[in-house]
């Protein structure tokens, strides 16, 4: 009988993940676990530091990172937006990733996923935002 293999954090998953952060290792006092789902390896610079640690990783695992506030928004890249870190008036801080689920992207999610990573930002008059 051939074992399943599990899957693992690559190209072209779709990534889910709980991500909460903290003064210390596994705190929640800057922001209690929030979901988040993203799809690997579409970032228009290549990957994200936070991909690059999540990389080859499973369902279950956890990953803690220490950041300065500094580098939050390169370290997440396209891939979360989120005031409680930047407004956290710490210099540096804990971010805990669990997580939940890794499966194929289906080409739909992955040409859904890179029209939003690929997105203006709504200044350029082109008409992305509704403007």
């Amino acid at each position: 009988m051939e074992m399943q293999k599990q899957p693992v954090v690559g190209p072209l998953k779709k990534v889910s993940v709980s991500v909460s952060a903290g003064k210390r290792p596994a705190g929640k006092e800057i922001m209690d676990a929030n979901p988040l789902e993203f799809i690997f390896g579409l970032g228009r610079e290549g990957l994200t530091p936070l991909e690059r640690n999540l990389a080859g990783k499973k369902t279950g695992e956890s990953v803690t990172i220490q950041i300065d506030r500094s580098e939050a928004t390169d370290f997440f890249g396209h891939l979360l937006i989120c005031p409680q870190i930047a407004g956290s008036g710490l210099a540096s801080f804990y971010v805990n990733f669990k997580i939940h689920g890794i499966k194929e992207a289906s080409p739909r999610e992955v040409v859904r996923a890179m029209a939003r990573t690929t997105a203006c930002g709504g200044n350029c008059d082109c008409g992305c935002h509704g403007g």
